[in-house]
C-alpha cells in the first residue's frame, strides 16, 4: 500500500513539472564591432528534452564553442528540471544580424537581433585608445633610404585582462624584419583613462626603393568578463579579436652622388685597429685585428676590409667573425677580421692605410671611416749561437793536460771549422723555417680542381637566378663568382664587376644594378640578355689594366 503511494506522488510530481515548462534565449549585448563576439544562452526548464538545432544560426554567425549543463531539484514536494547550452558567436558581416527563433521539443524561442558595425582599418598611428583593447603601430623615421634601418614601435593598450594572447609580427616581402629585444610593460594614462601598455619593437630593413606599406597586425586571445545580467557561469571569459593600424613608408633609392664601394646606410660606423706592442724578427706572426662596427646596419651588410701588402710580407687571413646586437634603438652589427703578417726578411714595412666610405643618415651626408697607414719594423731573427758571450768566456778555466808536449791547435784551422759550422747551422735552420711555411701554405691553398669546382657551381647559380628571374639572387650569385674569378680584384658591387667583363655582359650588369638601386630606371632587366652574354662570355681575359697592381705599394727593397 505504501510503495503503491510513493508511485502515485511522483507521478503527481512530474505532472506539476510539465506545466511548467518553458525556453528562454539571452545574449549579452546587442551592439558588437566585426572583431568582437557576443553570448548567447539557451535555458529550458520543464520536460522538454532534445537539443537546439543551431544551424540557422551558423547563416550570419560562426559558432566558437558550445557547452551544455542539466540540474535537477525538489522543492515542496515538486520535481524541477532545467538545461542550458551555452554558445560563443562571431559574426561572419557587418550589418543588422538576427539570431532567428530555434526549437527545442515542443517549445520555441524568439528572436534576437544583433547590430554589428564594420571594422575599419586605421590608416595611421597616434589616435586615441578606445574601447577595451587597442593596438596602435607606427614607424620611424617614415621616410628612409634603401636599406636604411627604420625602427617599428608596436602598443598593445589594456584595459582588461588579457589571457592566452597570440600577436602576428610585421610581415613585408620588400623588407627584412628584426625583432628587437624583450617586450616591455607600463602603464599610461590617455584621454583621462589609465591603460596597461605592453610594447614590442622591430628593425626594418627596406630592400626596395618605392612605397612600402605594412598591413596591419593582428591579436586574439581571451579576456576575463564580469557576470552578465542573468548570471551565467560560462561568462568568466570571452575570446576577443582586434587588429592595429596599418602604416605607410616611403623608400627613397641611393644618392646620385654616392661614391663609395658598399651601399652603408648607418647612425654611426668606427674602424678600429688592434696591433700587438713589441718589436717583431723575422719568421715572427704578428696579428692584426680590424673591427668594423655599425650602429643601423646588420652585419651581413658591412663589406669585407682588405689591403694590400706591400713585398716580402705574406698574409694568412682567418674567417671573419659577424655578430650583431639588438639593442631598443635598432640593430648593432660588427664585423672582425685577423690577418697573420709575416715577413720574409727584415727592414721597415708600410701597410697601406684603410678607408669605408658609408652615408650618415642622420645629417644625410657621405662620410669616412679611417686607419692611418701602419708602419712597423722586422728585426734579424736568427742569432749566432756559437760565439759565448764575454761573461761567459770570463768563467771558463783553461785545461792543463799532463802530457810534456801538449799538441797545439793550428789557429787558422780552427778560424775555419768554426765559420763552416756556423754557416751549416744557418743553412739548416733557413731550410727549416722555408719548409715550415711552405708546408702552411700548401696546407692554406684550396687546390685548382676544388676552384675550378667552385666557380662552375656559381656559373650555374648565375644562369639559374636569371631563368628565374630573381634579380637580387642573380647580383649575389654574380658577386660570389667574381670574388672566386677575380681574387685579387676586390669586387664587392656590380659597378667593379662591370669593369672585369667585356662590352656587352658590363651593358647587362649595369642594367641589372640599375633595376635594383637606381631611383629613376627607365630600363627593364632583361634576364634573358644577361643570361645569354653571360654564357658567351670569355672570363680568361682581363679587361681591366692590372688595377690592383697599380694599387700595389712599391718594393720595400727594390733589385
Amino acid at each position: 500500500m505504501v510503495r503503491q503511494l510513493n508511485i502515485l506522488l511522483l507521478l503527481m510530481m512530474l505532472c506539476s513539472s510539465t506545466a511548467a515548462a518553458a525556453i528562454t534565449a539571452q545574449v549579452d549585448r546587442y551592439s558588437i564591432n566585426m572583431n568582437e563576439t557576443i553570448n548567447l544562452m539557451i535555458e529550458v526548464s520543464g520536460d522538454d528534452s532534445g537539443e537546439p538545432d543551431t544551424s540557422p544560426v551558423e547563416q550570419d554567425f560562426t559558432i566558437l564553442s558550445r557547452n551544455q549543463s542539466s540540474s535537477y531539484s525538489l522543492l515542496n514536494g515538486a520535481m524541477s528540471s532545467k538545461s542550458t547550452w551555452f554558445l560563443v558567436l562571431r559574426p561572419r558581416h557587418a550589418g543588422a544580424l538576427s539570431i532567428p527563433a530555434l526549437t527545442i521539443g515542443s517549445k520555441q524561442t524568439t528572436a534576437i537581433n544583433i547590430q554589428v558595425d564594420k571594422t575599419t582599418i586605421r590608416p595611421s598611428s597616434g589616435a586615441a585608445p578606445q574601447g577595451h583593447l587597442w593596438i596602435d603601430m607606427r614607424v620611424e623615421p617614415e621616410t628612409v633610404r634603401v636599406q636604411q634601418q627604420a625602427i617599428i614601435t608596436l602598443r598593445i593598450y589594456q584595459a582588461v585582462t588579457l589571457s592566452q594572447a597570440q600577436l602576428t609580427e610585421p610581415q613585408s616581402d620588400r623588407a627584412m624584419i628584426v625583432r628587437l629585444g624583450e617586450d616591455k610593460t607600463y602603464q599610461v594614462n590617455r584621454e583621462g583613462r589609465n591603460w596597461s601598455v605592453t610594447e614590442r619593437r622591430y628593425a626594418l630593413f627596406p630592400q626596395q626603393h618605392g612605397s612600402l606599406k605594412l598591413e596591419p597586425v593582428q591579436l586574439t586571445g581571451s579576456v576575463l568578463a564580469g557576470r552578465s545580467n542573468y548570471g551565467s557561469p560560462f561568462q568568466s571569459t570571452r575570446p576577443v579579436h582586434v587588429q592595429s593600424n596599418a602604416v605607410q613608408l616611403a623608400v627613397d633609392a641611393m644618392p646620385g652622388d654616392w661614391q663609395g664601394d658598399t651601399w652603408l646606410p648607418a647612425k654611426q660606423i668606427e674602424l678600429l685597429e688592434d696591433w700587438p706592442s713589441g718589436e717583431f724578427t723575422v719568421g715572427d706572426s704578428i696579428t692584426r685585428t680590424l673591427t668594423l662596427r655599425a650602429n643601423g646596419l646588420n652585419s651581413s651588410q658591412l663589406p669585407e676590409l682588405t689591403i694590400l701588402l706591400p713585398d716580402h710580407l705574406k698574409a694568412y687571413a682567418d674567417k671573419a667573425v659577424l655578430s650583431d646586437h639588438t639593442q631598443s634603438d635598432g640593430v648593432h652589427g660588427s664585423r672582425q677580421e685577423k690577418l697573420a703578417i709575416l715577413a720574409t726578411r727584415p727592414g721597415i714595412f708600410i701597410l697601406p692605410g684603410l678607408d669605408v666610405r658609408w652615408w650618415n643618415t642622420e645629417t644625410q651626408t657621405m662620410q669616412t671611416a679611417s686607419l692611418p697607414p701602419r708602419t712597423f719594423k722586422v728585426s734579424e731573427g736568427l742569432v749566432n749561437i756559437h760565439q759565448p758571450s764575454a761573461s761567459h768566456t770570463a768563467n771558463i778555466k783553461p785545461e792543463i793536460t799532463p802530457e810534456k808536449n801538449p799538441v797545439q791547435p793550428n789557429s787558422q784551422a780552427s778560424f775555419w771549422w768554426k765559420w763552416l759550422a756556423l754557416f751549416s747551422t744557418l743553412g739548416w735552420l733557413l731550410s727549416l723555417v722555408f719548409w715550415f711555411y711552405k708546408s702552411r701554405d700548401r696546407q692554406a691553398a684550396p687546390s685548382d680542381s676544388d676552384v675550378l669546382m667552385a666557380i662552375t657551381t656559381l656559373k650555374k647559380n648565375v644562369l639559374q637566378a636569371c631563368q628565374k628571374q630573381q634579380s637580387k639572387a642573380c647580383e649575389q650569385s654574380l658577386l660570389r663568382f667574381a670574388a672566386l674569378q677575380w681574387p685579387h680584384a676586390n669586387i664587392h658591387n656590380l659597378t667593379t664587376l662591370a669593369m672585369h667583363c667585356d662590352t656587352r655582359l658590363a651593358q647587362e650588369v649595369k642594367t641589372l644594378e640599375r633595376q635594383l638601386y637606381a631611383k629613376k630606371n627607365n630600363d627593364i632587366w632583361q634576364a634573358k640578355q644577361l643570361q645569354l652574354a653571360f654564357e658567351q662570355a670569355d672570363f680568361t681575359v682581363s679587361y681591366v689594366q692590372t688595377s690592383v697592381e697599380k694599387k700595389a705599394l712599391p718594393a720595400l727593397y727594390p733589385k
